[in-house]
């Protein structure tokens, strides 16, 4: 009878995700929901409720329902959220209270998704669809998983090359261009370790040289520009192998192989918006709970 009494509730056992309603200060309003007891808000790639940089900090408050109840701490250390006018940073977010984070405010609820899927691993079957593209969180839905599984278009790494030279005056050019020249080798030196630094280090090259070149300093823009040229190549081509393993890793179910492709890939398009930089925080996301669940599954089963 217990065990019977057991697999009736497992039965009706509802997976429970978290909506929330944004309102930007420009008066925009957005619905998201996140098919998750579990989110972060912030301005990071892998945050389900992404704000502009402006509005939030990389991580700035983190969101849980349990027994359906909503709670939240605050992640980022200056610019601490309001909830209903005061200053909060940690405990219930009760139903219709506001949190304001930086002229953002934002409502949540606690719903039900319906019944949960047991047995089979939430990597493989929740593979997240963004259909929101500006400032967006991300909406999830539920698909088999199949060879034919979409996956967005990857956007371009790098904009077209920098030209022109902020400047304003002629004899600061060349102070202006060492400057940025120094920037970017310290970059291009951390690029192994910090992909988003490897990223940033190809436009202060160009830069650099834009500026050598408006100096009249020849020898100088020749050399810049060549190292702007040669890191544009190594990194867009990294930036390539990168997103064909992890759709391989992806497809073959790969949690471990596909932690190790968006340990790069998401800091090297941390400056992207859009649907595919959305998929990466998704997937991210749900391999690790599928690494986590199979790193603890006992050895013989």
């Amino acid at each position: 009878m217990k065990l019977r009494a057991w697999q009736a509730r497992e039965a009706r056992e509802t997976q429970t995700g978290l909506k929330f309603r944004v309102r930007y200060a420009d008066g925009r309003a957005e619905q998201f929901l996140v098919d998750a007891e579990r989110a972060m808000i912030g301005s990071a790639a892998h945050c389900e409720v992404r704000l502009p940089p402006e509005a939030a900090a990389f991580e700035h408050v983190e969101v849980f329902a349990s027994e359906r109840r909503v709670h939240l701490t605050t992640r980022a250390a200056a610019n601490a959220p309001t909830l209903n006018g005061a200053p909060f940073v940690t405990g219930l977010w009760p139903a219709g209270a506001v949190l304001a984070i930086n002229g953002v405010t934002l409502t949540v609820e606690s719903v039900d998704l319906g019944q949960k899927q047991r047995g089979r691993s939430p990597f493989w079957l929740l593979v997240p669809v963004p259909i929101v593209a500006i400032v967006a969180s991300i909406i999830y839905s539920r698909v088999a998983a199949s060879a034919e599984l979409p996956i967005p278009e990857a956007p371009t790494l790098f904009d077209a090359p920098v030209a022109a030279c902020p400047a304003q005056a002629p004899e600061l050019y060349g102070a202006f261009a060492a400057d940025k020249l120094r920037t970017a080798q310290a970059k291009r030196e951390r690029g192994p370790f910090s992909r988003r630094d490897a990223v940033d280090s190809v436009s202060l090259f160009e830069l650099a040289a834009a500026c050598y070149r408006l100096a009249g300093s020849g020898e100088e823009e020749r050399d810049a520009s060549a190292s702007a040229v040669s890191q544009r190549k190594k990194v867009d081509e990294e930036y390539r192998v990168r997103r064909v393993r992890l759709e391989h890793a992806f497809r073959v179910g790969d949690p471990f192989g596909a932690k190790r492709e968006l340990s790069v890939l998401i800091p090297m398009t941390a400056h992207r918006r859009g649907p595919y930089v959305e998929w990466l925080a998704s997937l991210d996301r749900y391999a690790t709970i599928e690494a986590e669940r199979r790193s603890a599954k006992p050895l013989g089963r």
